[in-house]
Formats: structure tokens, sequence, C-alpha cells
């Protein structure tokens, strides 16, 4: 590992900074290192230089804030969570780079933003960072006039007795620029605030753990996680659903409100030909309930696939609905629809992503055709029975000593791929 370090160290290339939990990242950021001619990590000052501003963000990102702190120590605050957020994405984005720096600029809520990177994808962040963030706004916009209704803005002890804290948060530091699919979800979950990871929580490393299950690869499933919440608020991670109901969305952050959530689609379901973009996949009841209020003419259901233009005279979308990634963690052998049902089509929701984005240019609705025979079918082959019973066995592990997928596996292939009875964990 000091080899590594040493390598970064001598040739000022920052991967963005790790911690515990961001397990996956570090590894991801190694890999790029060791692919990188040892001549190309000597030469940083030979790689391109990208260099913009950024306007009017200080409330766009999450900052250490007090009554102590002056604004020259505010804003240097906001510039080093500008940065950490930059580095997330650029890495995400598989996006190798080096001397980068955010720093406020003579302008008050004005940044100067200046990197490196050999890669041609980073031509592109001087343009769509910046308009990632003018959509951004919307959400804040949003955010201020949910705030003002009693309906809607109640972490505190309203209505529905919703949990504190509540707290403005975009889905910073995820890739921008290369990401094959984007997620539409409900409300990010307080702890990745607290631990500046959008990606680290239970529903998305499941989500990721699906993806691996049907063959994509670990290093590339960040590219497969880019989010759009219909509601930019981080809050505790359960029993929210009532307090962020569809109708707020709607009000608040649809093309009816600020137009934060189509403005965020819109912007990174990026062209892949001229007919077509990335695709969108919508998770959740709430999601759901979203999409078919502001798109009803685009049917949608958990397993179900068509293709929309998300404005007015735009290109084909293609899109599907999925359960939300974390909900087969509530179900059990005996429940309704129950857990290997749920198994199945999380599955299935994870081939339809692998194979729209492998094939952008397909008919959704056949995309999505070919997964559910593969993953719901009353005869799955072997494979897909190990896959089903394996993800199930590894959902109801016990929380703090899960059982891996590999252990899981043997443990079906042992056991017919029955997962039900689930296996005596304690053993």
């Amino acid at each position: 590992m000091g080899l590594y370090h040493r390598l970064f160290k001598e040739a000022n290339v920052f991967p963005v900074q790790t911690r515990s939990a961001s397990r996956w990242l570090f590894p991801l950021l190694l890999s790029l290192a060791v692919l990188l001619p040892n001549a190309a990590i000597a030469k940083c000052e030979d790689w391109p230089q990208y260099s913009y501003i950024l306007e009017d963000i200080d409330e766009l990102y999450p900052a250490i804030n007090s009554a102590a702190m002056n604004d020259a120590d505010r804003r240097a605050a906001v510039a080093a969570s500008v940065q950490f957020y930059l580095q997330s994405s650029l890495a995400r984005d598989q996006i190798a780079y080096c001397e980068l720096s955010v720093k406020p600029d003579s302008k008050i809520s004005r940044y100067s933003v200046s990197f490196r990177s050999s890669a041609a994808a980073a031509a592109q962040y001087p343009v769509a960072h910046p308009q990632w963030l003018s959509n951004g706004r919307l959400g804040l916009q949003g955010v201020r006039s949910c705030q003002l209704d009693a309906a809607c803005w109640q972490p505190t002890g309203g209505q529905l007795q919703c949990a504190a804290p509540w707290q403005f948060y975009l889905p910073l530091g995820l890739p921008i620029v290369q990401q094959k699919l984007l997620m539409l979800l409900h409300y990010p979950p307080y702890v990745s605030m607290q631990q500046s990871d959008y990606l680290n929580n239970a529903t998305l490393n499941r989500w990721q753990r699906l993806l691996t299950t049907v063959g994509v690869a670990n290093a590339d499933t960040a590219l497969y996680s880019t989010i759009v919440d219909i509601f930019p608020i981080a809050a505790p991670g359960s029993g929210e659903s009532g307090c962020f109901s569809t109708a707020s969305a709607v009000q608040y952050f649809s093309s009816q409100g600020a137009g934060y959530v189509p403005g965020m689609l819109s912007g990174l379901a990026l062209a892949v030909d001229t007919v077509t973009t990335l695709p969108v996949m919508v998770f959740g009841a709430e999601a759901l309930g979203y999409w078919r209020a502001a798109y009803p003419a685009a049917p949608i259901g958990v397993n179900q696939a068509g293709a929309t233009a998300l404005a007015a005279g735009g290109l084909q979308t293609p899109y599907a609905g999925a359960n939300h990634p974390i909900a087969a963690v509530y179900q059990t052998c005996s429940s309704t629809p129950g857990l290997i049902k749920m198994e199945q089509q999380d599955l299935a929701s994870a081939c339809f992503a692998k194979s729209m984005a492998a094939t952008p240019g397909a008919v959704p609705a056949q995309v999505a055709e070919q997964c559910n025979g593969q993953y719901l079918s009353s005869a799955p082959s072997v494979e897909v029975a190990n896959q089903v019973c394996a993800m199930a066995v590894v959902d109801k592990s016990p929380q703090l000593a899960p059982w891996s997928v590999a252990k899981a596996r043997a443990w079906c292939a042992a056991n017919q791929n029955q997962a039900c009875p689930l296996p005596d964990y304690s053993k």
C-alpha cells in the first residue's frame, strides 16, 4: 500500500479522500494508478489543464459553519467541500486527474476550479459541472418553498411526527459525464450526508450487490448509480414515506414547482445517439408515483419498461420501474409478495440496467422481457436459481455479521438453491 501512496504523492495525483466506509473507492483509484504508465504519472504537468468558475454555490454544498467563523473561513470551508465532492465525481467517472484545486475567488460566492487530466471525458467538466449546479439551485428553491408549507416541511413533530434532522442535500460526488444509467429515488438517508458519501448506505450497497451479481464489474457499479431524488432532503433512513409525499414532490420539485427533478433528469440523461438518451430507472412506490404524475403518458410498474421524451421535443429516454433497492430486506419467506419473489424482481431490474446500458438503442420493453424471462421464470437456470438464493441469504443475514456472497452461494449450492427456510446464521 505504501508504494501507491508514494506514487500519488510524488506525482501530485490525488485520490478522493478515503474512509473505511467508502471501502470500494480506494481500490478503484489504486487500479487507476496501476493502469497509468509510469511516464504519465511522472509528467502530470504535460496533461491538459481545465479551469472554470463556479458562482453562487455557497448554499449548495454542505460545509462547516459557525458564528465564530469569519467570511474568509466560511468560503475556505465551502471550497474544501467543493473540492472533496469534485474528487469523488472525477473518481467515479473513472477520470484520472492531478493538481486539483478549488479556491475562493475575489468575488463573494465565486470559486476557481482547476485540475489536469489526460482523459478525454475531463473536457466535459467545465460545462457539465456548472450546469449540474445550476439545476441544483432549483432544488434549493424547491426546499425553501417546502419549508414555508407545514404540510411539506415537518421534521420537528409535524402532523405526521416525522423524525429529525432534515437538511437540503444534493446528490454530490456522483458521475456526471460518464454515467451509464440514472436512478430516480425518494430521498437520501441522512447517514450519507454525515459520511460525505452519497453512495455509502444500505440502499446503494445492496444495489451495487445486485449489479455485480448480474455481471457488472465491481469497479463500474458507480457508473450505474447517478441519482436524482424526488426530494433533495437528507433525512433519517426509514419511516419517512408519508413525510415526503408524492404530492409535495410534484408541487415543489417538478415542472409544476421549481423544476428540479425534470431539470436534473434532462441534464444527466445524456444523448447516446441522435434519437436516444441514457436510461432512467425509477425505484420504489414514491418515485413511481412521482413518475406517473409527471409523465402520465409513460406507463410504469415494477419490471415494466418503455421510452418517453423527458421534455417536449426531446430525445427518447428508455425507462423501467423497480422495487426500492432495500425493500426486499424487509420481506420474509412467508410475507407478500415474499422474499424470493422480490429477489427475482430486483435481479431482473439489475439485468435491465446492465443490458440497457450496454445496448442503449435497444427497445426497452424487449430488454425487460428478456430479463424478466430470465429471472422471473418458474423454471430458472441453475445459475439464476443460485443467484436468487444467494441474494436472499445475504439480505437476511445478521447486520453485524453479514454473510459474504461467496459463502451464501456455497450454502445455496449445497441446499438445492432453496433459500427458504433460511440457514441457521449462528453456525
